[in-house]
């Protein structure tokens, strides 16, 4: 009997999971068919937190980076998804997205190895909403990649600096030329 209820249990708990929704991450086929169609996050947005919209819109901005685009095709690829993530969360939630987006691209050197690609993503930012929201993105942006780095007060230890190598003094009876 009281396998039964634990599998009514279960079940119970399985349909009500499925019913409000939860999100499932997407694949890399998936991801590179939203780097072709940016329209196509919206789907793979559903039931998504922020810091989990952030590191699909990461993933799909790299994916945009392996396509063969010209820079001019890529900004306007990588604006057409940042316009569709941040249009699937509500407008309260803009600047916190902005802030998680800019710590899962600092935290990516493929989705940060080119100031051009921060600044796509901050300008369709802007674009979208205001200036204060880019801000957001553009100072989060700034400080995940000076902790990264290992920046004072950024939680990692840097090692010091090797000591300089020892001077060669003249022994006795040497004469230096």
């Amino acid at each position: 009997m009281n396998a039964k209820i634990k599998r009514v249990t279960l079940l119970a708990c399985l349909a009500a999971g499925s019913a409000y929704g939860v999100f499932v991450e997407p694949t890399r086929d998936q991801l590179r068919e939203a780097a072709e169609n940016p329209a196509k996050v919206v789907v793979l947005l559903r039931d998504a937190s922020i810091p989990q919209a952030a590191i699909v819109g990461k993933d799909v901005i790299i994916q945009i980076l392996g396509l063969d685009l010209k820079p001019k095709d890529r900004d306007v690829r990588i604006a057409a998804l940042v316009t569709y993530a941040f249009q699937t969360m509500p407008q309260d939630d803009w600047a916190a997205l902005a802030i998680e987006l800019a710590k899962a691209v600092a935290a990516s050197p493929t989705a940060s190895m080119s100031s051009a690609i921060v600044s796509a993503i901050q300008r369709a930012i802007i674009e979208l909403s205001d200036v204060k929201v880019g801000s957001a993105f553009g100072n989060a942006f700034n400080l995940a990649m000076q902790t990264i780095a290992g920046a004072p007060g950024g939680g990692k230890n840097v090692p010091p600096p090797p000591p300089p190598p020892p001077v060669a003094l003249p022994y006795e009876g040497q004469r230096l030329r």
